[in-house]
């Protein structure tokens, strides 16, 4: 049982380990295609272009080991049953419970380790390829923003201006409305808010107030400060965050405050974040399908196993690319974009195995 274990996992690493350095190459091929003008504009080095290539591959590694490891599983199994390896195993006393066994071990492995090595190098590697970028392209890091509006839930502040400075932590024309009972209790028209301190202030403020009467003062105010106007700063920058750089806890207790504060950019966040989270996830699905497809055909075993497992890999990620848009318009929720193409892909390899036993 040991030497067929190491045999299997041998197998299957090697083979994986080739079509990952295959579609690595070819990733890495078309993005300095695709950035040929940059490069060119800016007289770089073949170094340099290399070193883009590198660190614009995190943005694909996890699909690709995906990709590879199912392929090469079904290239394992395949060979198999094309060399009437598997009547041999069967002879000796292997079900096919006991061969897939050590593969799902395996996948179950990897897939932690990629958990840990998404959460951690991972990340470095993705905020590598900003740092490249701005040093190879000058492309600015700033991340201003233009025609805020964010409403916080539990203090009742609607706040909209026309840009936030995130140097200088700053909001341009800011207005802000207090509601509550679904009316407006008080209004503030500033030309300028800072944030210093954990406190916002604000510049030439124009405050108008609601009286018992329903009739409204207005109150002028070199400078002011809001009480209970406590918004962080980076909330103002929802539509800029990158959820697949940001460090997880961060990540979450950002979620937790968008969710209060923009709803319709907190699905798409939320979207991102989660598909980051199940990401690694994909290498033990696809290679779980791997493990159940149906190597039984009677002619072309290796031809058709392949092409299997290709077309499944193709319909997981077209999935979820469909079920991701559904949820940044609202339609689904984000942790069901995520999980249903895992579930749609699993019942169509058990369909394909089934009706493969026909043919």
């Amino acid at each position: 049982m040991r030497i067929f274990t190491r045999y299997t996992v041998k197998s299957i690493f090697l083979t994986a380990f080739v079509a990952m350095l295959i579609f690595s190459f070819l990733v890495m091929a078309v993005e300095t295609f695709m950035n040929m003008d940059g490069f060119i504009q800016n007289e770089l080095a073949f170094p340099d272009m290399a070193r883009y290539a590198f660190f614009a591959l995190s943005d694909y590694f996890l699909m690709l080991l995906s990709v590879s490891m199912l392929f090469s599983v079904s290239y394992f199994l395949s060979n198999l049953s094309a060399n009437n390896e598997l009547i041999a195993l069967y002879t000796a006393g292997y079900s096919k419970r006991k061969i897939i066994r050590p593969i799902l071990i395996f996948a179950i492995v990897l897939t932690l380790l990629m958990v840990l090595f998404n959460e951690n190098i991972g990340l470095k590697w993705k905020n590598g390829k900003d740092v490249v970028s701005t040093e190879l392209f000058g492309r600015s890091g700033t991340q201003d923003a233009t025609n805020v509006s964010l409403r916080d839930m539990a203090s009742g502040f609607v706040v909209h201006a026309d840009r936030y400075d995130d140097d200088r932590k700053a909001l341009t024309r800011p207005k802000v409305v207090l509601v509550e009972d679904g009316k407006p209790e008080m209004r503030l028209d500033a030309e300028r808010c800072v944030y210093t301190e954990g406190t916002w202030e604000f510049s030439n403020a124009v405050v108008y107030e609601r009286s018992d009467d329903g009739i409204y003062f207005e109150s002028t105010f070199p400078s002011y400060s809001l009480t209970g106007f406590d918004i962080e700063p980076d909330m103002f920058l929802s539509q800029n965050m990158q959820m697949d750089t940001m460090d997880f806890f961060q990540a979450v207790e950002y979620l937790s405050e968008l969710k209060n504060l923009d709803r319709e950019n907190y699905q798409v966040r939320a979207t991102d974040f989660l598909s980051r989270v199940f990401e690694p996830f994909s290498i033990l699905v696809l290679m779980a399908i791997g493990m159940s497809m149906n190597y039984t055909f009677k002619k072309n075993v290796l031809l058709f196993s392949i092409v299997e497992s290709l077309v499944i890999a193709v319909v997981y990620y077209v999935a979820d690319m469909v079920f991701s848009i559904t949820s940044e318009q609202g339609m689904t929720s984000p942790l069901f974009s995520v999980i249903a193409p895992m579930v749609m892909t699993i019942i169509l390899s058990y369909v394909l195995s089934f009706l493969g036993k026909r043919i």
